[in-house]
Order: structure tokens, then sequence, then C-alpha cells
């Protein structure tokens, strides 16, 4: 957990061997009024990047805005066969909680976990993520981090520069 990625020769396998992502195995689910927010995580064991191997979680989501209106939902791509890191949410970078956005509130030596976080009709946003953060059985934090409106140069002009899903820390159910 405190070493980062690239640091492991090839062939590495960065095993979860405490089994810390399957925490966030499951459907979640915030609620405000009309606003919902739901997100499905898996877990991939021994996922190949390129030579080096990494348990990590994939996952899909659905965004309801407070005037009830859904815009984005890909859950229906969450059992589709692929490779998972296809899918709109992937990856797992175990972060201190100093490090990347400082959690004030997680205890010392606490770790989160950071994953890819992408919009599927906004292709191109720079530094779109999301960060999950343990509470309890029941309970996560999930923090989106939006593009700060940049787009790749060489995606279309006159591209959406946010992601439908405002940047904001989310309480989580587990459904």
């Amino acid at each position: 957990m405190n070493n980062s990625y690239w640091d492991y020769p090839e062939p590495a396998y960065l095993k979860d061997t405490e089994n810390f992502l399957n925490k966030f195995i499951g459907t979640w689910k915030y609620q405000n009024g009309n606003e919902q927010f739901k997100i499905v995580l898996k877990k991939k064991l021994k996922y190949d990047y390129d030579g080096r191997y990494s348990d990590i979680l994939y996952g899909e989501y659905q965004y309801i805005n407070v005037s009830g209106q859904i815009l984005v939902n890909t859950l229906d791509k969450i059992d589709i066969p692929m490779d998972e890191s296809y899918h709109n949410i992937t990856g797992a970078t175990f972060i201190p909680n100093n490090l990347r956005v400082k959690c004030n509130d997680c205890s010392p030596g606490e770790f989160r976990v950071e994953s890819f976080f992408d919009d599927p009709d906004r292709k191109g946003l720079i530094g779109t993520g999301v960060i999950f953060r343990y509470v309890n059985p029941t309970t996560i934090k999930v923090l989106i981090i939006g593009s700060k409106g940049k787009v790749l140069e060489s995606e279309t002009d006159n591209l959406p520069d946010q992601l439908r899903v405002p940047s904001a820390e989310y309480t989580m159910v587990k459904q």
C-alpha cells in the first residue's frame, strides 16, 4: 500500500492479500431528495497492466439530478464481458490520508482507494477520478474529482468540459 505501482519490477503482482478492496464491492447509493447517485463495484484479480499485475476495482454508475432527470446511466454495462479497463470506473491505487486530496477526517495511517472515473459522453476530460473511503460495512464516502475544465487537445472542439456527476463527496449506503 505504501509503494508506487511502478516501483515494482515486471512481472510483479500487487495482490490485495488483506482483501481491502472487498470492502467496496457491491451496490452503493446516495440519495438527497430527488438527487440519486448509484455505483456498482466489482473486483478483478490479477489485472494485467502490460506485464505488471494488480487486483483492481471496476464498475458502472447512474446519476439522477435534483430535478429527477437521469443525466447518465451506465449500470447496464456492468455484466457485459469486456476488458475491465473499459468500464467507467476502473483501477485501484491505494492512497494515504495526506496525499492527492487530503483527508482531514481520516485516521492516521488510513488508506483510501483511487480509481479512474469516466463519463461515456464526455471522453477526453483530463484529471477526472474517484476516491473511495471505507467508513463501515454499510457506508462508504465517494469523492468525485472533476476535470477542472480541461479537455484533451486531440478531441473535437466544443466538447463539454465537466462531468455530468458534480464534483463532490457523497456518503453512500450499501444496497
